[in-house]
């Protein structure tokens, strides 16, 4: 929010998934994504990344939603020239995913 970013994003890509919302947010200004969960639980942990392997400062940013709030964000990754997705991975071991964008 502090880079302004968020003022022109959009939503790219959405979990198909039954439970919490996953959102994969891109802004064109930025060239940035980062992804948005609602409706989880307190544990949960998303990840933007646009990159596979070891999760690495600047290509992954994770965020676990705070206990007793059901939403949260993470940091911008880059999104210029590759593709970026987001993951949730739930406190009972289930894994949600969007598509990339």
């Amino acid at each position: 929010m502090s880079t302004g970013c968020d003022h022109q994003a959009r939503t790219v890509r959405r979990s198909a998934e039954i439970g919490p919302l996953i959102e994969l947010r891109y802004s064109a200004r930025c060239r940035a994504a980062w992804v948005r969960v609602t409706h989880a639980r307190g544990g949960d942990r998303i990840e933007a990344r646009n990159r596979s392997g070891a999760c690495r400062p600047r290509s992954c940013y994770t965020r676990t939603v705070a206990s007793g709030h059901s939403s949260t964000y993470t940091a911008m990754v880059n999104d210029k020239g590759v593709k970026a997705w987001g993951c949730l991975y739930r406190r009972n071991g289930n894994i949600v995913c969007t598509e990339g964008y």
